[in-house]
This record gives C-alpha cells, structure tokens and sequence, in this order.
C-alpha cells in the first residue's frame, strides 16, 4: 500500500481563496504602512538562538519551549520579528545614520506549540517598529497603525486591550512586590506558574491554564504602582487615543509573553477567535537595543497575525477572479482560441481557458466557477466571419464582436 503524506501537524495549506485573502490583507497592511511612513525590510528566518534568549527573555514560554533549533548549530526558525529587528538596526549601525527609524516586515515565524485553533507552529506576522523616540504619541501611531489595519482588511469585530507596565524600575519594583503576593497562594498555581514564580513572576500573569483568576487579577491592579512620569504618560496616552476616536480597555495584568516589554503594552482581541482571541499586539521596548548590546534607544511596536486575520474574516474569504474565459467550440478551432487568449494577456487582461476541450455547456460552467466578467466564445460560423461571441457574465448578455475589436469591446463593457 502506497504511503500518503499530510502537512505537518501545526502548518497550515492555504488554498486560492485563502492565499487570495493572505496576499489581499499583506497588499492593504503595506498601503497603509506606506501611509505612515513605514520602511519595508526583508528579514532571513534563521537566527542565532542567543539573540532570543537575551532579547525575548528566559522564563519565557518562547525561549523555554518553543524555538526550533536547528539540530547541531546554535541556530533557531525565528520566534518573532522585534528582536531581529534590532539585531539589523545594530548590526548595520542606524544609530548612526539618524536618530529615528520606521519600518515594517511580513513573513512566517515559527514556535513549537501545542496545535489548536489560532496556535500554530507555523504563522505569519505583519509587523512595525518604531526606533529612536520614547513619545507617547508614537505609541498612540502603532495603535492607530494597526487597527487601520484591521480596518482596511475587514475586521468588524475587536477590541483594544491596554496597561502600562512603567519604566524598567517599576517593573522591577511590580515583579518583587507580585511575587511576596503570590507567594502567599503558591498552591492554587499550575506547576508551571510556580516555577515561573521563581524565575520571572510576571510571567504568571500570562498563563494560559487559569491560573489569571480574580486573585491575581486584583494583585496586579494593587501593585502595578507607576512613577509619576510613567502615570502622566499613560493618561497621556488615553486621552491622545480618545482624540483619535479609539477607546481601549485598561487590563492591568496585561504583560504579554515577551521581557522586553516596558511602559505601553496592547493587545487588540476578537471574540471570533475563541480562547486564542488576540489578532495582534504590541508595546514599548525601551531597554532591548541597550540589553542587545547596542546604545540606550527606546523603541515601540507591534506584530499582527494573519491566519488568526483570516479566522476572523471566515466566510468574507474569496477567489480570485479572472477577466475572461476562452472557450472553444469545435476541437480544430482550439488552435485559434488559443491565439486569442495569447492576445489578450499580451493586452494585460487575465485570462484562461479549458485545456481538455470539454463540451462547451462544461466550459461555461468553468468559467462561472472562476468568477470571469466575460466569456470569449470561439464557434465556427462566426470565426469564418472574423468573428467570435463575447458574454457578458453579469448582465447575461450576449454580442458578435470582430476578433481585432475584441480587447477593445471588452475595456469599454467593463
């Protein structure tokens, strides 16, 4: 018995309505993109594992659990795009080439997950950064920038989830005072949140088991505790986002499963999703390039993830149309058939035709199923004319039309 073979278990095969919708959503992100003034970069999708360990932080499920390392090197599938990010801003020196930079990426990042719906081993983000300024109005841009976004890409349905997590000193002051709490409740944790109690008390406030119970929750709305510039900057922050017609929801136990992370954290979400119910998220990293041996430059940004784009989308998925369908009557008129589609993809129009030479009743039907505006229909009594038929698709209307006025007959009708 002949062995069959299945995609990877966590990887996803896109077929034409979705590859459609992927690159429909990848072409409008970049408009905007452009808009906003936002630079596309290209980057490779291996690594050096270190990068991840120094930049995204250990305790972290990323660098723990998720990354996939190349067997005998200390190289990894890339995790996710802000770190290596900065690895090209420092490696090429941008700092010394202007003190703010923009730019924005696409491509596949992979993470050893456990599969489920909106969790793959396999995703793709469209992503920005901003480098070199720690305003608050530039936070409040990456999140206008994303959800003009979702906008543009209909998505109806989602919300802005915000905190702040302060400056590296309250964050470090939140970590402590979190972790004497929770310690008092050390048996109510998952095995995994006791050891992340240890080593990096924040991150139980991202657990994925239920150990965020209202417990928690309180703990961390008690203790996040900002300075007073990191309040002012907040407020700042929400007030600027109302001006913009975008009201958030503050979560205080909003942390994100990324150290880097200070000051504005966000996370836009849609119930469509279910339980992996974030589209996108993002924040501010303003010790990354110092942590990754770079100067003292505060940056922000943010990821979206496309399939969990194009879950939320569902049915709004469809298939690339083409402009017209050729279709032959007679087997020995294919020839001439073939010239004229040759023709009018030289004119810029897509097109196509059946090459099995199916009945021309089947052929109708295949250029309904592809979606053409218009049906060339190559027969012999109006081709001894010079002639062929062109269908209108839509209107269900039918004329005889001369062979060299067929592209120009075809532009006026559309």
């Amino acid at each position: 018995m002949k062995k069959t073979y299945n995609n990877i278990r966590g990887t996803l095969d896109f077929n034409p309505a979705e590859a459609f919708s992927f690159q429909k959503v990848i072409s409008a992100a970049e408009k905007i993109f452009q808009r906003f003034g936002y630079q596309e970069i290209i980057l490779p999708l291996l690594e050096e594992r270190e990068l991840f360990i120094k930049g995204v932080g250990t305790g972290t499920d990323i660098v723990d659990r998720q990354m996939f390392k190349i067997e005998g090197k200390d190289i990894v599938l890339r995790p996710e795009g802000t770190a290596q990010v900065v690895r090209y801003y420092l490696q090429n020196s941008l700092q010394k080439r202007g003190d703010f930079h923009k730019f924005f990426y696409t491509g596949a990042m992979f993470r050893g997950e456990r599969p489920q719906k909106g969790r793959l081993r396999q995703f793709h983000h469209l992503g920005a950064e901003a480098i070199g300024s720690d305003s608050f109005y530039v936070d409040a841009e990456m999140i206008d920038l994303s959800l003009k976004i979702l906008e543009a890409v209909g998505v109806k349905e989602k919300e802005l989830v915000l905190n702040s997590l302060g400056c590296k000193d309250d964050k470090d002051n939140f970590s402590r005072r979190l972790k004497a709490d929770l310690t008092k409740h050390k048996n109510k944790l998952c095995d995994d949140c006791r050891n992340r109690l240890e080593k990096n008390p924040l991150r139980v406030l991202d657990c994925k088991k239920g150990c965020r119970s209202d417990y928690i929750k309180q703990a961390g709305g008690h203790f996040i505790d900002l300075c007073l510039k990191c309040k002012q900057d907040f407020k700042n922050l929400t007030a600027l986002l109302g001006d913009l017609g975008i009201k958030p929801k503050t979560d205080f136990c909003l942390v994100r499963g990324l150290d880097y992370y200070t000051k504005t954290v966000f996370e836009i979400t849609s119930s469509q999703l279910g339980a992996q119910d974030a589209i996108g998220a993002g924040g501010r990293y303003d010790n990354l390039i110092e942590d990754l041996g770079g100067p003292r430059v505060p940056a922000v940004g943010f990821a979206l993830g496309i399939e969990r784009i194009l879950l939320v989308l569902g049915k709004a998925l469809e298939t690339k149309k083409i402009d017209v369908f050729v279709a032959v009557g007679e087997e020995e008129l294919f020839e001439a058939g073939f010239k004229i589609l040759t023709d009018l993809r030289k004119k810029t129009f897509s097109a196509d035709c059946d090459y099995n030479q199916k009945s021309l009743k089947s052929q109708l039907r295949t250029a309904q199923r592809l979606g053409a505006r218009f049906t060339v229909i190559v027969a012999s009594d109006e081709y001894q004319r010079g002639c062929v038929a062109l269908k209108d698709m839509d209107k269900s209307t039918q004329q005889e039309v001369k062979i060299e006025d067929l592209a120009s007959q075809i532009i006026d009708l559309k």
